[in-house]
């Protein structure tokens, strides 16, 4: 990547850096609980108590994490059934239109899980085991998936495929 570009676009990076560290810690919450979990089931007949909404709630935030890194890289799942019949010199625009679309549903998706945040907040609601309250997991959730909106507009601005980690 050149230099002006490296520079333009280290404030993004480092976002999605701090992204792929709390989806790294997520995951390896998981790995806790779950080791715990079966350590106490097996030799103490005791599982850990709220192991499944544990472990829910750090996939949620795993998932929610990876996405702006997924995007900004250019990493995730895509389907090449068009790319045969799309000529090479229109392959930035596919991309480009590809990534746009992705930015319009995420910031979508973002924008109802906040409404939904705002419900479960104003309900009180909450796991059922632990009473974690759910509404600050869905505002995380949906802010996340807004910065996957943004990694996605400005993966359309980068003029480099970025695929480093």
């Amino acid at each position: 990547m050149p230099a002006s570009n490296a520079k333009r676009f280290s404030a993004v990076r480092l976002v999605i850096s701090l992204t792929d560290g709390l989806a790294a810690l997520a995951l390896l919450s998981m790995m806790g609980i779950a080791f715990f979990d079966v350590v106490g089931r097996s030799f103490f007949r005791s599982p850990m108590a709220g192991a499944t909404e544990l472990t829910e709630l750090a996939v949620a935030i795993t998932i929610a994490c990876v996405f702006p890194s997924l995007a900004w890289r250019g990493l995730h799942a895509t389907i090449d059934v068009l790319d045969v019949f799309v000529p090479e010199r229109f392959r930035p625009w596919q991309v480009g239109l590809s990534n746009l679309l992705c930015a319009v549903s995420f910031a979508f998706v973002a924008w109802r899980v906040w409404i939904e945040g705002d419900k479960t907040a104003r309900f009180d609601g909450q796991t059922p085991l632990l009473e974690i309250p759910m509404a600050p997991v869905l505002y995380g959730v949906a802010v996340l998936f807004g910065i996957s909106a943004l990694a996605f507009l400005f993966a359309i601005l980068n003029p480099c495929k970025v695929t480093e980690a």
